[in-house]
């Protein structure tokens, strides 16, 4: 249990109605970690180094840690609703908890990301309410799979980092050369990531000329270990572990350097360099450019990093996938009423 005892946490349950259950990789603190810090809920996470991140990176954040043996349906059925962020197991709970304990559970989905990839596997889902970012989240969302509607967020994670930008500033080190970010997603059926083609091809043209972040997507771990792994031992100084919040990270880099993963649509207010590694389908292809297999890297880089021509479409792309900046009482008060309290 960490530094939470039992009690400690069966107190929490009984002042709140509402909290988020983190059952998924660390990076997700990033998403329901900072929505429960600005919902002022706590978070319950079932993974100990999830809670020593939590701990570390999110002090603003009331955090629990739970064995997962331990988060039962009688402890679950304590709560009025939950919010979660992974593959929608809580919906299975809610008929067993309404057999046996005669309570609705509600639950919340709060999405991780906003990316060109995996439309068809992430939507097909039922859900009883989802939170949404804006009208490009909004327009994927199929109406029969959402039972009591959508809470529209905007970019809550931008707001939550601009409020403790001093703090999560402090992390990056101060840098020598201009500093890319490459941030690649993980492959599947619906767009396979190059990723395994590309990444040392990044590292060796690119390591003498920039200070070179590479950021994983934590299913490359968890589905491609051997591959993944064997990468990181012989590139171990260009990788970044242990470290969820993305803002700080995008505010420090000069240029971004990705495919489909939704990094690319967080990095769009910075309206900085971005180069994509592969065709893009989604509407982040318009906001950068895509580096031709054939060519050298630097080169192409060098040649086309003044991209102020695209200041526009990444503000338009941005407005639709995010829309305008909404204050988080209004969010609070909009997903109380959908919730019915």
């Amino acid at each position: 249990m960490g530094n939470n005892s039992e009690r400690d946490f069966q107190q929490t349950v009984k002042r709140l109605d509402i909290v988020g259950v983190h059952t998924g990789p660390s990076t997700y603190l990033d998403h329901l970690g900072v929505l429960c810090a600005l919902l002022e809920i706590p978070l319950i996470v079932t993974e100990e180094r999830t809670y020593t991140l939590g701990k570390e990176f999110y002090p603003q954040l009331d955090i629990v840690l739970k064995e997962p043996i331990d988060l039962s349906l009688h402890t679950l059925s304590q709560f009025d609703a939950i919010i979660e962020s992974g593959h929608f197991w809580a919906m299975e709970l809610v008929p067993l908890i309404e057999l046996l304990f005669g309570k609705k559970l509600r639950v919340v989905y709060c999405p991780h990301g906003n990316s060109d990839k995996g439309h068809s596997a992430t939507l097909a889902y039922p859900k009883d309410i989802s939170l949404v970012y804006g009208k490009q989240m909004l327009d994927l969302i199929q109406p029969t799979q959402i039972l009591n509607g959508t809470v529209i967020t905007g970019n809550f994670r931008y707001q939550f980092y601009r409020q403790h930008q001093q703090f999560y500033d402090a992390f990056i080190p101060p840098k020598k050369r201009p500093l890319l970010l490459y941030a690649p997603t993980w492959p599947n059926q619906e767009n396979p990531s190059n990723f395994f083609e590309m990444c040392e091809r990044v590292i060796e043209e690119l390591q003498t000329d920039f200070d070179l972040i590479v950021k994983l997507h934590p299913f490359l771990e968890e589905l491609y270990p051997a591959q993944t792994y064997a990468l990181m031992s012989r590139y171990e100084n260009f990788f970044l572990t242990d470290f969820p919040p993305i803002y700080p990270l995008l505010n420090a880099c000069d240029a971004y350097l990705g495919d489909f993963s939704s990094i690319g649509y967080d990095f769009l207010p910075f309206d900085k360099p971005m180069f994509f590694l592969q065709e893009n389908r989604g509407a982040l292809k318009e906001c950068g450019i895509v580096i031709p297999s054939a060519s050298s890297l630097l080169n192409f880089l060098k040649e086309n990093w003044d991209q102020r021509s695209l200041s526009s479409i990444r503000r338009q792309v941005y407005k639709r996938a995010f829309g305008e900046e909404r204050p988080i009482e209004l969010i609070k008060k909009e997903l109380a009423y959908s919730l019915g309290f």
